[in-house]
C-alpha cells in the first residue's frame, strides 16, 4: 500500500497537518485540498478520498453525495471523518456513500486500519472485476428485489412492504408484492388487507403459474396501487407450495408487472433459494446482535459457495436497540461486508405503522425512518450499471382509522402480529 495516492481534502489546519503527518509515516503519498472544486478536479488521480472539514460552508457529507453521484469517481473509496461519534452523524456520513467514517478524536493506529482496510478492500474489489465489452445498450432497470434473513423478527416484512409502497408511489408502474414466509406470513396485516386468495390457490393452478394475465386474478389489490399475493392463512398448507411453484410464479410475477418485491421469510428452503437466485436485489435486513450476525455470517458464506448471491447482496442495519451497543466497525468485520443502508431507531413508529396497517413511507412519509425506507426502495430498483433512477417520493400523509383492538390484539388466525 505505500505506493496508494491519498487526496485530503480538509481546511482545518491543525487536524490536515495531523492527518497528513499519520499518512506520510508509513508511506502513503498524500495530496491536501481545501474547497469543493479542487477535490473533484483531483479526485480522479488518487486511491482513496478522505473528507474533513470544507471552505464553503459545504459539508463532507454534500461533497461525498456528489461523488457517489459522478460515473468517473464511483470506484473510488471515500472515508469520511465525523466531528463527533454520534450515531446520527455517522449514519448521515453513511447514507451520503461514503464507505466508512471514523470520529475525532481518533487513534493513528485506528486511522491507519481503516485506509488499509479500505484501499485493501477496493484494490480486491477491482482485481476480481470481470473485463465486460462496451456495452452500448440502455441501462437494464432492475426488476425483482427479494429480502430475507435467516433470523425472524428483525424488519423484513417491514422493509418489503415499504420498498413495495415506495415504488408503487412513482407513476406509471405496477408492482406486485409476494409473501414467501409461507407458515406465518404477515404482508397483509402490514397493509390491513383480508385477500381472498393466496400464494397456495396459485400452487394449484398451473395455467396461472404460467400466465400473466391469470396470476393477476389471485392477488389482492392495495388502495396504493400495491398487488399482494399473500401468504396462506394457516401454517399448515405452507407445504403444499413446491420450490418449482415458486420459480413458476417468480418467472411469470416479472412478465406481468413492472416491479416486484418479495418477502422470503427465514427459513432456508428451495423456495426461499428460488426467490433469491431469481432477484436482481437482496436486502439482507441486519439485526445488531452477536447471535444474528453470526447466523448472517453462515448464511452468507453458505450462499457464496454457488457465487451467484454477493454480486447482487444488499446490508440494511435495522437500529432496533436505543443505544448503539456494537459499533459498525465490529458488525461489517463479523458479516465481512458493509452496511449500505441504515433504519434508525423508532420503535413506536414501527409498532404503529404494524397495527395501523399503513406503511410508513405512507403514514409518516416526513419521517426520518421513510426517508431511509425510500432510498433503499429507489436504489434496490436502481438500474444494473448503477445509473441514478430518480429518488421515489410518497405523495402524500395517509390518514386511516385504526383496526380494533389494542396493540396486544392477534392477527388473522390468531396470530400476533410480527416483523
Amino acid at each position: 500500500m505505500a505506493a496508494s495516492s491519498i487526496l485530503l481534502v480538509d481546511a482545518d489546519d491543525a487536524a490536515r497537518d495531523q492527518i497528513r503527518e499519520v499518512l506520510t509515516k508509513v508511506g502513503y503519498s498524500v495530496t491536501t485540498v481545501d474547497t469543493e472544486e479542487e477535490a473533484f478536479e483531483k479526485a480522479t488521480d488518487h486511491n482513496l478520498v478522505v473528507l474533513d472539514v470544507l471552505k464553503g460552508g459545504q459539508s463532507p457529507a454534500d461533497i461525498c453525495r456528489k461523488i457517489r453521484a459522478t460515473p468517473a469517481l464511483v470506484a473510488i473509496p471515500v472515508l469520511c471523518i465525523s466531528q463527533s461519534d454520534e450515531v446520527d452523524e455517522r449514519i448521515r456520513f453513511l447514507e451520503a456513500g461514503a464507505d466508512d467514517v471514523i470520529a475525532q478524536p481518533f487513534d493513528a493506529r485506528e486511522l491507519e486500519a481503516r485506509v488499509e482496510a479500505l484501499l485493501l478492500r477496493f484494490q480486491r474489489s477491482r482485481d476480481l472485476a470481470p473485463v465486460l465489452a462496451a456495452d452500448t445498450s440502455p441501462p437494464k432497470r432492475r426488476k425483482m428485489v427479494t429480502i430475507f434473513s435467516p433470523k425472524g423478527g428483525v424488519g423484513a416484512t417491514t422493509i418489503a412492504v415499504n420498498t413495495a409502497a415506495a415504488v408503487a408511489e412513482n407513476p406509471g408502474g405496477s408492482v406486485l408484492l409476494i409473501d414467501l414466509d409461507l407458515q406465518f406470513g404477515q404482508v397483509a396485516w402490514h397493509l390491513n388487507l383480508q385477500p381472498a386468495q393466496t400464494v397456495v390457490d396459485v400452487s394449484r393452478d398451473v395455467s396461472a403459474q404460467r400466465e400473466p394475465e391469470l396470476l393477476r386474478t389471485y392477488t389482492a389489490h392495495h388502495d396504493s396501487g400495491i398487488s399482494v399475493l399473500a401468504a396462506p392463512g394457516s401454517p399448515q398448507l405452507a407445504e403444499s407450495v413446491t420450490g418449482q411453484d415458486v420459480e413458476r410464479i417468480l418467472a411469470t410475477a416479472v412478465k406481468a408487472y413492472d416491479s416486484v418485491v418479495v418477502d422470503a421469510g427465514s427459513v432456508l428452503d428451495a423456495r426461499a433459494l428460488a426467490a433469491l437466485e431469481g432477484a436482481d436485489t437482496v436486502i439482507f435486513p441486519v439485526y445488531p446482535e452477536m447471535s444474528a450476525l453470526k447466523a448472517l455470517r453462515s448464511l452468507l458464506d453458505y450462499l457464496n459457495e454457488s457465487g451467484t448471491i454477493s454480486s447482487k447482496a444488499t446490508f440494511v442495519l435495522n437500529n432496533v436497540f436505543a443505544s448503539d451497543m456494537l459499533k459498525m466497525p465490529a458488525i461489517e468485520d463479523v458479516l465481512g461486508t458493509k452496511i449500505v443502508s441504515v433504519l434508525p431507531y423508532d420503535p413506536f413508529l414501527y409498532m404503529k405503522a404494524v397495527n395501523v396497517g399503513v406503511p410508513i413511507v405512507r403514514g409518516a412519509p416526513r419521517s426520518i425512518a421513510a426517508q431511509h425506507l425510500v432510498r433503499l426502495a429507489a436504489s434496490a430498483f436502481a438500474p444494473e450499471n448503477g445509473v441514478a433512477i430518480h429518488t421515489i417520493q410518497p405523495k402524500h400523509e395517509e390518514r386511516k382509522p385504526g383496526r380494533l383492538g389494542s396493540l396486544l390484539r392477534p392477527g388473522r388466525n390468531g396470530r400476533k402480529p410480527a416483523n
